[in-house]
């Protein structure tokens, strides 16, 4: 959840149905149960809104299934596309991808969909407030960077609550982050299963 963060025309926009087959790049080992897929940008490259995501579309077992995963590039960083995907216990597609996928796979894909999105300016002077939990990281990981290369002014604070330290999604990028930009963007860790030595928050988030 980002406060202040959508405006009415964004939420009202509907967004049409587009498919392309993108290519994986690289498989990034987030945590033992999270992998991010990058894919190569085709020719011509996929235009997306900061918090927006893909479909992809699989073939399991002989069926088509399709799963919905939010990008956690930015279009003002990163020349690459790339989700997040935590496995779900029984979860087909999640712990299909995490199981097998591997560089230079073909993926069919549709999108790039979803309103959770604003508008960026290097005129706008705004405090982003994020609450995340989990994998719920990953749209939040491509508002925090777009907010800071796009905004210049703007300043960003996520809230990100995870079940322990190895559940952290991301957390190596966040604190270098954290550091490179410090007085711009602060991020504030809440475990549930902190450990003994453990210097940040403890609880449930809610």
């Amino acid at each position: 959840m980002a406060f202040g963060f959508f405006n009415k025309k964004e939420q009202e926009r509907t967004p049409g149905e587009h498919y392309y087959t993108l290519t994986v790049k690289e498989i990034v080992k987030e945590t033992p149960d999270t992998i991010t897929i990058v894919f190569d940008q085709p020719d011509p490259p996929i235009n997306y809104k900061t918090g927006q995501f893909l479909s992809l579309i699989l073939n399991i077992e002989g069926r088509e299934v399709r799963r919905s995963y939010s990008l956690c590039s930015s279009p003002y960083v990163d020349e690459d596309l790339a989700v997040t995907v935590k496995r779900v216990e029984n979860g087909l597609v999640s712990n299909h991808l995490n199981d097998v996928a591997t560089p230079g796979d073909k993926i069919r894909i549709m999108g790039p969909m979803g309103n959770f999105t604003t508008e960026f300016s290097k005129d706008k002077k705004r405090h982003i407030i994020m609450f995340g939990g989990g994998s719920g990281i990953t749209p939040l990981m491509s508002i925090i960077k777009s907010t800071i290369h796009a905004e210049p002014d703007s300043i960003g604070t996520l809230i990100y609550a995870n079940r322990n330290i190895d559940s952290i999604i991301f957390k190596d990028q966040l604190d270098k982050l954290q550091t490179d930009y410090e007085g711009r963007f602060r991020v504030i860790y809440i475990l549930d299963d902190a450990p003994i030595n453990w210097q940040g928050h403890s609880g449930l988030l809610s």
